[in-house]
């Protein structure tokens, strides 16, 4: 693969290496240019540092250790990890400036699982269909692969990324205080509401949430309104593209929401709330529901300050009667910025952090959802995180975000448009026809 690759820089550009492979062509020596050609930097002792952008989320003591082992199997080649961007929007816009300017500074990147379709279109992604030997072997290794995250980062039939792991939304609940007034997890939207009430009434505890979920201005936040919509039998656009968000639908999940508040059970500044604030808030035994992803399950587990070790139940998201229990796709992709000049060698750390055994660790020691089928069955994974085997279907069935080059558009005005009616700045009537003007604005 290196080799191919080289081949045509190295013989087109003006460089000692070139008129060395001149010499040797010169002479016949095709052996020797072979074997020049297929050596990786570790075996000519040349120095490639990758560089690589992460989640600050990111366990990063794990991905050291990996690099380390990598670096140990392949001299002359080191990673460094750069973090930053506490929302997947700041890290967008940090790539944005990166990719815009043309910069080979990184050399790989964790992108959004709803981003692949816009990296591609904008240029920002290298293809990967090259780096395979041949397209068998692009589907065999494939194949490893949950279908959804490799179906998010095939665009057109290109492939431009590789699943890091995958992510899905559940409803987080404290265990012991639905056991102690007698609730099994609700199967219902009322009946989340009816138990929260009930336990904060038994609980006279003014600190005590019932219920959280993300409201501030953020990707999560588009989460937040698919998903009860989605339960409720509608979506945001229907089959022959119309879009169908001011609907009965949509108008039941925003009266939802406004119950929430009304009634008590959701904080009334739910509108400043992110995805990790949500994730402290419950951690520190104040949250009874609450919806997040699949990381904050090692955090309450894990973590020194947890005050909700084995209190903690999981279970799919609740839908409305007559509904189906509906949830995000989420998780993150591993893309090669092209500009980068160590593309051969980044492809090839993908595919280290993208193994079995790395995947494996970082379900174990960071619960996050694997992106490989067979570590679904792993004695370990399923050790450390029992709820994967349970809601298997629900992780596979996990829907995606709108899928259009726009979605930075379409994410920005549907969850800036929640996060003012959450704020109440925006009545039920305005935001739903806002979201429905929008939307076919930047659709039309």
């Amino acid at each position: 693969m290196l080799a191919r690759r080289l081949n045509f820089t190295l013989l087109r550009e003006e460089t000692p290496v070139r008129r060395v492979l001149m010499v040797l062509l010169a002479l016949g020596a095709s052996l020797a240019l072979t074997q020049i050609l297929a050596q990786t930097p570790a075996q000519t002792g040349a120095e490639a540092e990758i560089v690589m952008f992460l989640d600050p989320r990111e366990p990063l003591a794990l991905y050291e250790r990996y690099a380390e082992a990598y670096s140990a199997e392949h001299p002359g080649v080191s990673i460094r990890f750069e973090t930053g961007g506490a929302t997947s929007d700041q890290q967008q816009q940090y790539l944005n400036t990166v990719l815009t300017s043309q910069s080979g500074e990184l050399d790989i990147f964790q992108i959004d699982v709803i981003r692949p379709a816009t990296y591609a279109a904008s240029g920002w992604a290298e293809p990967l269909d090259g780096y395979f030997e041949s397209e068998d072997a692009r589907d065999a290794y494939l194949s490893e692969f949950l279908a959804g995250p490799v179906q998010a980062d095939t665009i057109d039939g290109v492939l431009y990324a590789i699943p890091a792991y995958t992510d899905a939304q559940f409803l987080y609940y404290r265990a012991d205080l639905l056991e102690k007034y007698g609730f099994e997890p609700p199967e219902t939207w009322e009946e989340l509401k009816t138990q929260a009430q009930a336990i904060l009434e038994g609980e006279g505890d003014p600190t005590l949430q019932g219920f959280n979920y993300q409201g501030a201005a953020i990707e999560g936040t588009v989460c937040t309104f698919l998903e009860p919509l989605w339960s409720a039998g509608g979506d945001w656009q229907d089959a022959e593209g119309n879009i169908t968000v001011d609907t009965p639908e949509a108008r039941r999940v925003l009266e939802w929401y406004q119950d929430t508040l009304d009634s008590g059970i959701t904080k009334p500044n739910i509108a400043e709330t992110a995805t990790d604030n949500s994730r402290q808030e419950f951690q520190a035994g104040d949250v009874v529901f609450m919806l997040n992803w699949g990381y904050a399950w090692a955090r309450f587990q894990n973590d020194e300050d947890s005050q909700v070790k084995g209190m903690v139940g999981v279970a799919p998201l609740p839908y409305f009667e007559g509904g189906e229990s509906a949830t995000c796709v989420g998780g993150w992709q591993w893309a090669i910025n092209p500009y980068s000049e160590n593309k051969d060698v980044a492809f090839e750390v993908i595919q280290h952090y993208s193994s079995p055994e790395f995947l494996r660790d970082l379900s174990v020691e960071a619960s996050r959802i694997p992106a490989r089928s067979a570590l679904y069955e792993d004695p370990a994974v399923l050790e450390a995180n029992p709820h994967f085997a349970e809601f298997y279907d629900v992780i596979i069935n996990a829907r995606p975000r709108p899928v259009t080059p726009f979605y930075s558009e379409v994410s920005e005005l549907i969850r800036s448009t929640m996060n003012a009616f959450f704020a109440g700045s925006l009545g039920i009537d305005e935001a739903l026809e806002q979201m429905q003007v929008g939307l076919e604005d930047i659709l039309q």
